[in-house]
C-alpha cells in the first residue's frame, strides 16, 4: 500500500458515515490540499456506490482542513442502474469544510473514444524540469505536500513558472504523478484523479511570485480509466482579475488517453515570497 492509498482510507462508522485521518503530508502550509480532501471524499461515496468511478464530480470548499480525525457523511441521492449520485460532507470537530456531489457509474477501459482532444506537444518526461513554489512557506519552512508528487515541468512553463520568463502566459504544461519515495503509483490509478487535477501549482503564479490561491468551487470529469504511471498535464487560465482566476487542467494518460478534465473559480491571493 502506496503513502496515498492509506492517507486516503476511509473507515465504515454507521450508516452513511465514515471516519478518516488526514495526513500531514498533504498540508500547504496550514491547510489540506484541496484534491487530497477530495480523494478522500471520493473512496467514501465510491464505498456507498455499487458503481466504481466517480465520473462528474463537484465540490464547494467552505473552509480549510487540518491534519488528523475527520469524519465523511455521504448521503445517496439517486442510485440506479448505470449512475448512483452521492453527497457527500467531510468535517472536523462538527464544523463542515468541504461538500461535494458525486455521480458514479463504470466506466469500460477498453472504450474506444469516438473523439478526444489529442495530447499537447510535451516533451518525453526526461527533458521536463521539477519545480514547485510550494516548497517552502513564506518563512521558509519546508513543506510536506510538494514532496508528495513527481511532478515535472516543459522548460518554457519551468521558465514561466520561476520567474526566468518575459512570457506571462497563463499555461503550464508537463507531468505528475505520486511520488517514488511514497511507493509510488496508486494502486488503482482512477483514485488518484481527484488529487492529480489540483496537484500542481496556481496557474495565476506565472503573473507573480507565489501565491495562496483558495480554490472556492472545483468540478471535474473522469474520461477515461487511466493506466499506472505519471499523467501528461496542461493547465491553464481564460481570466484573471478582481482577485478571481479560473483553471483548467487536463490530464492524459500514458497511452495518450484524455483521462480527467477539471475546472475551478479561486481565489487569487496575495503574492507570497518564494
Amino acid at each position: 500500500m502506496t503513502r496515498f492509498d492509506s492517507a486516503t482510507e476511509v473507515a465504515p462508522a454507521g450508516a452513511g458515515r465514515y471516519t478518516t485521518a488526514l495526513d500531514a503530508g498533504y498540508l500547504i502550509g496550514t491547510a489540506m490540499n484541496g484534491g487530497y480532501l477530495m480523494a478522500v471524499m471520493q473512496r467514501a461515496a465510491l464505498a456507498e456506490s455499487p458503481l466504481q468511478h466517480a465520473v462528474s464530480s463537484s465540490f464547494h470548499f467552505l473552509r480549510p482542513a487540518g491534519e488528523g480525525p475527520a469524519e465523511v457523511e455521504t448521503t445517496v441521492l439517486k442510485s440506479g442502474r448505470t449512475v448512483t449520485t452521492v453527497q457527500a460532507v467531510i468535517r472536523q470537530n462538527d464544523t463542515p469544510l468541504v461538500t461535494g456531489v458525486l455521480a458514479t457509474a463504470t466506466l469500460d477501459p477498453a472504450a474506444v473514444p469516438a473523439f478526444e482532444e489529442p495530447v499537447p506537444a510535451i516533451p518525453p518526461i526526461g527533458e521536463c524540469r521539477r519545480f514547485d513554489p510550494r516548497a517552502e512557506s513564506a518563512g521558509g519552512a519546508p513543506q510536506g505536500f510538494p514532496q508528495r508528487l513527481d511532478t515535472s515541468f516543459t522548460p518554457e512553463s519551468w521558465a514561466r513558472l520561476s520567474g526566468r520568463s518575459a512570457d506571462r502566459v497563463p499555461e503550464l504544461l508537463g507531468y505528475v504523478g505520486l511520488s517514488e519515495a511514497d511507493g509510488g503509483p496508486a494502486a488503482d490509478p482512477a483514485l488518484f484523479l481527484p488529487l492529480a487535477v489540483d496537484a500542481l501549482p496556481p496557474v495565476v503564479t506565472v503573473l507573480d511570485s507565489w501565491r495562496w490561491a483558495p480554490t472556492v468551487e472545483l468540478t471535474w470529469h473522469m474520461r477515461a480509466v487511466p493506466e499506472p504511471g505519471p499523467l501528461a498535464f496542461r493547465s491553464r487560465a481564460g481570466a484573471i482579475g478582481d482577485g478571481w482566476f479560473d483553471e483548467t487542467v487536463d490530464l492524459w494518460d500514458g497511452k495518450g488517453r484524455l483521462v480527467a478534465q477539471s475546472r475551478q473559480m479561486a481565489r487569487s491571493g496575495r503574492p507570497r515570497a518564494r
